[in-house]
């Protein structure tokens, strides 16, 4: 059975589809979540209950504000499938679940930015993850949305992953990706990633082998599973 490392602090969650598809997870975390005070939390969560559409781009967000429900009945845009099914689980209302990254869940919402209040809670700028497209995206919301009230909920740190032995990694974020480098190397490993932006950060060192077809985990251990049966 080929291990692989998921280097994502969600082990579990994130583990779970790869077992499902026959592959052994390797619980390898190269990033360390700094949630935003409490204060801050509940200044998004009670802005989240008045706004005309909630954006949330992964379903850490969801844990971080609602880790016991409900979420408000504002109506939801989310990023990708497994932040989608995070938002139901929570009690939320999906309106909008994009396929691809938040830039361009932004551009499908279009014209109904215009006379919305948008809260958007989003990982902190000192993080690796807040690449480009994060900063693309805030340019548009600031430019679109009738009111935009932004909450920095969280930043990620890089961190160096354990030693165990693996042929193949997982990567979700940037900012993993930039931790497994802390003290390893993609040297005959196949590589897995989600998302553009963690995409754009393996192929600094070398292209990806797999990319999620879908912005999930259960995309990315399906898509996995099949190249490496193919390559055996």
């Amino acid at each position: 059975m080929t291990r692989v490392a998921i280097t994502t602090d969600r082990f579990e969650s994130a583990g779970r589809p790869f077992r499902r598809y026959g592959l052994e997870p390797v619980s390898l975390p190269c990033i360390r979540i700094e949630p935003a005070g409490a204060d801050l939390l509940a200044e998004a969560r009670k802005a989240a209950a008045l706004c005309d559409l909630l954006l949330i781009t992964s379903a850490r967000t969801v844990d971080l504000l609602w880790p016991d429900g409900p979420m408000p009945s504002s109506p939801v845009a989310a990023v990708g499938e497994w932040t989608a099914a995070a938002v139901e689980a929570r009690g939320g209302r999906v309106a909008l679940a994009g396929q691809a990254g938040v830039t361009e869940l932004i551009d499908q919402l279009g014209s109904n930015l215009e006379t919305a209040a948008v809260v958007f809670p989003h990982a902190g700028r000192p993080s690796a993850d807040n690449s480009t497209s994060l900063r693309t995206a805030l340019e548009t919301l600031r430019g679109r949305a009738a009111k935009l009230n932004e909450f920095e909920i969280y930043r990620t740190t890089s961190l160096s992953p354990g030693t165990d032995d693996v042929a193949a990694v997982a990567f979700a974020s940037p900012s993993a990706v930039a931790g497994w480098h802390l003290s390893r190397s993609f040297d005959a490993l196949v590589i897995g990633v989600i998302g553009l932006t963690t995409r754009v950060a393996v192929a600094a060192h070398r292209s990806p082998d797999v990319v999620a077809p879908q912005p999930s985990h259960d995309a990315l251990a399906r898509a996995m599973a099949s190249f490496l049966e193919v390559s055996a």
